[in-house]
């Protein structure tokens, strides 16, 4: 198995007592606001970002990727980390749910109210047929279900290989030891169309061509 279907091993900070200080009062904040939004998504997932001591840099792909448009469906983003700090680091860069296995919530998606769909090919696909981008990450296992393919497979949507790398943050003050999350955003999975295991095929391929702690450009 490819390492880069594994979550990185860099992308848990070491988090101080007053960071988690910060954490709890984020946490907190986010469960007095009622409502969920894309909006909320993402300043609740900055915000506890900010509070462990991460930064979050996304690295456009070098062709871009579809644009969603009227009466197509919405693209199938497939991120190779299944950690708590990367979907927040997603939510950030992603629009759309992220999938999620039947009673498998994260540790902080119900308190940051963070957008999710069940991690079925049927549930998957309803959502790219009306035009929303979801994104799929490995199991705890390190490997991808094969919902998410079959439902872009059935539904044509584009699947959108994301890198998830993480490195210590040079630039975090003394004493206080940070994590700059990289994301790079990948071509989409080219010659594949409607072939859920060719799908497969090309975005694991294309995730494992991006190694591990990459130097950021």
């Amino acid at each position: 198995m490819s390492p880069t279907l594994l979550a990185p091993t860099a992308a848990r900070p070491a988090v101080s007592p007053l960071r988690w200080a910060r954490t709890a009062a984020v946490l907190a904040g986010a469960g007095l606001r009622p409502g969920s939004s894309r909006r909320g998504a993402v300043c609740g997932a900055a915000r506890l970002l900010t509070a462990l001591g991460v930064r979050v840099r996304v690295h456009a792909p070098l062709l871009a990727w579809p644009r969603a448009r009227s009466g197509t469906p919405g693209l199938l983003v497939v991120a190779d980390s299944g950690s708590d700090l990367a979907h927040l680091a997603l939510v950030t860069a992603v629009a759309g749910p992220v999938a999620l296995p039947s009673g498998r919530r994260g540790r902080f998606t119900s308190a940051l109210r963070l957008p999710t769909v069940p991690a079925t090919a049927d549930a998957i696909a309803a959502v790219l047929r009306a035009g929303t981008t979801v994104t799929v990450r490995p199991g705890p296992d390190g490997r991808f279900a094969p919902a998410g393919f079959a439902a872009a497979a059935e539904t044509g949507a584009a699947v959108c290989p994301v890198a998830v790398r993480s490195r210590r943050d040079a630039t975090a003050a003394a004493g206080a030891p940070g994590t700059v999350v990289e994301l790079y955003l990948l071509p989409e999975v080219a010659g594949a169309a409607g072939d859920a295991a060719a799908l497969a095929d090309g975005a694991r391929r294309a995730l494992a061509a991006v190694p591990d702690g990459l130097a950021t450009r």
